[in-house]
C-alpha cells in the first residue's frame, strides 16, 4: 500500500516512467510468492519475458562451431544437432542452416511451448527433456550444444548421456555470455557503476549456487573429453530502451528468487534501478526513447568425442 500511495502522489512525468517499468518487468500483477520450481525458468510469464528480452547469439557463433565439427566429420550436409537447455530457442535456430535436423530440448514445458509457437523452420523441433536424460537414440547426433545452460547440469550424468548420443567424432559446444558492459554517450562509467552496485549488491545473494560458473566465465566447468578448445573472441552487442533493459534483468533467475523471498518489494528494486540509470543519462527524453548499448562477452568451449570407444570423465 505504501508503494501504491507513493505512486499515486508521483508527478505525471514519473508516472510515465513507472508505467514503462511495470510493462517491462512483468513483476506487478504476477503471483510472485508461489514456490519456484527446481526448474528455474518454468513459469509461463517468465518464458515469455525470456523470449522477448534475452540476448540472441549470432551466426558467427554457429559458424565457429560448425567449422570445428567439420574438421573431422566430413558428411555433407551434417545430420543432427541437439541444443540442450534451449530455453525459447535463441541459440537453437542459428544451427538450422547447417544441419538436416535440429532439436531443442529444455526441462521447462513453458519454454518449449514458446519456442515451438515461434518456430518457422521445418528442420527444427522442440522437445521437453533434460541434459541428464536426452530423449534421442544412441550414436545419433553430430553436435550437442548448450547455450548459457551447462552450469545448471549434473555434470557426471550429463557427460554419460552425451557420450551415449554422440556418434564417434561428434562434438560438444558449450557457450555462455557473461555480465554486460553498458555504454551511453559520455556517462558510460556512471552507468556501469550503478549496474555493479545492483549486481554485486542486493540481488547477488539470490543466484543459485551453480551460477558462479558464469561469473567465472566457464574457466572451471568440467569438460568430458581431452583437448578441448576455448574461444573468448566474440561478444553479443545489444541496443535496449531503458524499459527493455529492465525487462532483460527481470528474466534473471536471481530476480525471480528475490521476488519470491521479498513479495512486498513488488518490483521496486528494478524500478529504482531504472530510475537511477535514467537520471544518469541526463536526458529529457522519455525512457522508451533512451537507447543504451550492452556488450556481453561470450565464451565458447568445444570438445570432440574420440573415434575409438572412450568413457567420458
Amino acid at each position: 500500500m505504501v508503494f501504491l500511495k507513493s505512486l499515486l502522489r508521483t508527478p505525471c512525468r514519473n508516472l510515465f516512467f513507472r508505467a514503462s517499468f511495470l510493462k517491462a518487468s512483468g513483476c506487478i500483477g504476477k503471483n510472485t510468492t508461489r514456490n519456484m520450481s527446481v526448474h528455474l525458468f518454468n513459469e509461463a510469464d517468465h518464458a515469455e519475458l525470456y523470449q522477448k528480452y534475452r540476448p540472441t547469439y549470432g551466426p558467427e557463433l554457429a559458424e565457429k562451431i560448425v567449422t570445428f565439427v567439420r574438421e573431422k566429420l566430413k558428411t555433407t550436409p551434417l545430420d543432427q544437432a541437439v541444443d540442450i537447455g534451449c530455453g525459447s530457442g535463441q541459440s537453437t535456430v542459428i544451427l538450422a542452416p547447417h544441419f538436416q535436423r535440429v532439436t531443442g530440448i529444455d526441462v521447462s514445458e513453458s519454454q518449449v511451448a514458446i519456442a515451438a509457437a515461434q518456430n518457422k523452420l521445418s528442420n527444427v523441433q522442440y522437445r521437453v527433456g533434460g541434459a541428464e536424460h536426452i530423449p534421442l537414440p544412441d550414436s545419433s547426433v553430430d553436435l550437442v550444444t548448450c547455450g548459457t545452460s551447462a552450469h545448471w547440469f549434473d555434470f557426471p550424468k550429463f557427460h554419460k548421456e552425451l557420450d551415449r548420443v554422440l556418434r564417434p567424432l561428434g562434438c560438444l559446444a558449450i557457450y555462455c555470455y557473461s555480465i554486460n558492459y553498458l555504454s551511453y554517450k559520455d556517462v558510460t562509467q556512471e552507468l556501469n557503476r550503478i549496474f555493479d552496485e545492483f549486481y554485486f549488491g542486493p540481488i547477488h545473494d539470490y543466484w543459485h549456487e551453480k551460477r558462479w560458473h558464469v561469473d567465472d566465465k566457464y574457466q572451471r566447468i568440467p569438460m568430458p573429453y581431452e583437448g578441448y578448445v576455448r574461444d573468448d573472441s566474440m561478444t553479443i552487442e545489444m541496443d535496449y530502451t531503458l524499459p527493455g533493459y529492465i525487462g532483460y534483468l527481470s528474466t534473471w533467475s536471481s530476480y525471480r528468487e528475490y521476488c519470491k523471498r521479498n513479495p512486498d518489494d513488488k518490483g521496486a528494486i528494478l524500478q529504482n534501478l531504472q530510475q537511477r540509470l535514467y537520471e544518469a543519462t541526463k536526458t529529457t527524453k522519455p525512457p522508451e526513447e533512451v537507447i543504451i548499448h550492452a556488450s556481453y562477452p561470450v565464451v565458447l568451449l568445444m570438445a570432440r568425442k574420440p573415434h575409438e570407444e572412450q568413457t567420458s570423465s
